[in-house]
């Protein structure tokens, strides 16, 4: 059964008077062309973006007896405005199109032309036979213009080599395009040419809760033999070791199936990259960004609470806390703060990409309490020595805080005839417990040295600190120490010295802290703390050099609070 030609449908409408276009279809020869014609003039709207003034013109080439598709005589141009579709909103009207003066042989009579109510024109040509090579030609508002080719119906003298649908085939075998070379390896050849070298593919395994790291390496397609090699390679690739339910490990892996590349996240700045060497053991590094640092300014008042007035600021729990570090001897946190009491802050954070990863310290503060002023700015002098100071270089703070563990009960107090609750015989307790859950971080509770970090009989994991030469502090029953802690190390008071643990005798996790003065033990918890040292006088200069312009900022924020405070 021979395929349907177009020219069985019928398209004749009898409420209508039979125009050009139902002629059209009748001619066996013409639906094909209307067709591509129809579809090319879709194409052309579509390209077309709004705001563009287009003016389409049908060029005819004058039908002479020597014309021909391959030597087509010389052409005439007429003009037909179009309504194109609505693009974006708005209607764009086809310009008539320029003509070179000629209206010999035209195809197109110069009769006024009758619109249909959907916009359609009909043009009567009064010729039912015959149709002209034709180009539309699309004129942008810059008045470039570019061409698109309409296939051109054979002319009417042709062979239709046969009625059936070899003959259309072979009808519309001229209007193809022609490709030079149908070959797809051609093709994806030269498109892979244009392309950009693809980037360096890994393969992302996320850590799941009661993974190991030999159940992530198989998930990889890893052996442990491999596992082994890659954690024994170097000491920083043990960090594959302390890893977390959703944490990501990459991995790239090279044509025989071994280990190629590892990335593994430590935090927002540093990456852990592991690495196939020409020998093929790993080369392990810590790449680490380069960071931004900006310093940023935030002031609040208080209305409920500290907390809430300090997070609607945009302050972190961190500085939140440190603010109440800086001021814990001038200000009583728990009891005096009160309503209408201000703070200022001027800090320092860091920044990737334009995005805030962390905060730095806290380089200058004022804290309004009760009307009274007080301001800290931060410094460290030519020899290391630093901390928070006031204006004239008085230091804020003492020597000593009372509370390594923050947030934490005091469960036995210090007591010369305490009966111990693990032996049951009577012993003094020369120092102040603190409980809390296991591995809350302990802090040296003043600037000094570490003389001792490991076991001690009862005590079990203990560090201890000389901080002068009459003042050493004891830290017992912790779980673990502080990376890199060790004899010798010099500390801050503040600073992460361990965890709270239950190692030694001990009942449950708790801190047992000890205060020595001259080698005798004192009540943590009465003891006459020393102030801190103020700056040193050889360098009070450098001093007021560094820390003026940020006091200077600081009072034009006070001032500012403080206006607002009167406002109100």
């Amino acid at each position: 059964m021979r395929p349907p030609r177009l020219t069985d449908l019928d398209f004749k409408d009898s409420s209508r008077r039979r125009g050009p276009v139902q002629r059209l279809v009748t001619n066996r020869r013409k639906p094909v062309f209307i067709a591509v014609a129809v579809a090319a003039a879709g194409m052309l709207a579509l390209a077309m973006t709004p705001g563009e003034q287009a003016a389409i013109s049908i060029e005819e080439t004058a039908a002479t007896p020597s014309a021909s598709p391959t030597h087509p005589a010389e052409s005439t141009r007429t003009s037909l405005p179009l309504e194109l579709p609505a693009l974006n909103g708005e209607h764009l009207t086809a310009l008539p199109a320029a003509s070179n003066g000629s209206t010999e042989d035209k195809r197109v009579d110069d009769k006024p032309q009758e619109h249909h109510a959907n916009g359609r024109a009909d043009y009567d040509d009064g010729n039912d036979s015959g149709f002209w090579p034709v180009s539309l030609r699309l004129r942008r508002a810059d008045e470039a213009q570019r061409e698109v080719a309409v296939p051109r119906p054979m002319e009417n003298g042709a062979s239709d080599a046969g009625n059936g649908w070899a003959g259309m085939q072979a009808w519309m075998e001229p209007f193809l395009p022609f490709v030079a070379d149908p070959s797809v390896d051609a093709i994806v050849s030269e498109l892979a040419a244009r392309l950009p070298p693809p980037e360096e593919s890994f393969e992302r395994v996320e850590v799941r809760r009661g993974d190991s790291l030999a159940a992530i390496f198989s998930r990889a397609g890893l052996s442990a033999a491999e596992l082994h090699r890659v954690v024994n390679a170097d000491d920083q690739a043990k960090a594959l070791t302390r890893i977390y339910p959703g944490d990501e490990i990459l991995f790239r892996l090279h044509d025989e199936g071994g280990l190629a590349a590892l990335r593994y996240k430590l935090d927002n700045t540093r990456t852990l990259q592991i690495d196939r060497d020409e020998d093929g053991g790993f080369a392990v590094s810590v790449h680490e960004e380069v960071l931004e640092t900006r310093q940023l300014q935030a002031a609040g008042t208080i209305d409920r609470s500290l907390y809430l007035s300090g997070r609607r600021a945009g302050l972190s729990n961190r500085h939140i806390m440190e603010l109440m570090t800086i001021f814990e001897w001038q200000v009583d946190f728990n009891r005096d703060i009160r309503g209408g009491d201000a703070f200022s802050i001027i800090y320092e954070a860091e920044f990737l990409n334009g995005e805030k990863v962390r905060d730095g310290r806290i380089l200058a503060a004022t804290f309004i309490n009760r009307g009274r002023r007080h301001e800290a700015v931060f410094y460290e002098d030519p020899d290391g020595n630093r901390g928070y100071y006031g204006p004239n270089g008085e230091n804020l703070r003492k020597a000593f805080i009372r509370r390594p563990v923050q947030n934490a009960r005091i469960s036995s107090s210090f007591d010369r005839n305490r009966k111990h609750p693990v032996l049951g015989v009577r012993r003094p307790h020369l120092g102040t417990d603190f409980a809390a859950p296991t591995g809350t971080p302990i802090m040296a509770s003043g600037n000094g040295r570490v003389v001792h970090v490991g076991r001690r009989g009862g005590y079990g994991h203990t560090v201890v600190i000389q901080h002068t030469n009459q003042i050493r502090t004891l830290y017992a029953h912790m779980s673990r120490y502080a990376n890199g802690l060790r004899n010798g190390s010099r500390v801050e008071q503040g600073q992460v010295i361990g965890y709270v643990g239950a190692t030694g005798l001990a009942t449950g996790p708790h801190l047992h802290y000890e205060f020595k003065v001259n080698g005798a033990h004192q009540n943590p918890m009465s003891v006459n703390l020393p102030n801190g040292e103020p700056v040193s006088s050889q360098y009070i200069a450098d001093f007021r050099s560094q820390t003026g312009n940020m006091l200077a900022q600081l009072q034009e924020m006070t001032n500012s609070q403080l206006a607002l405070l009167s406002d109100d």
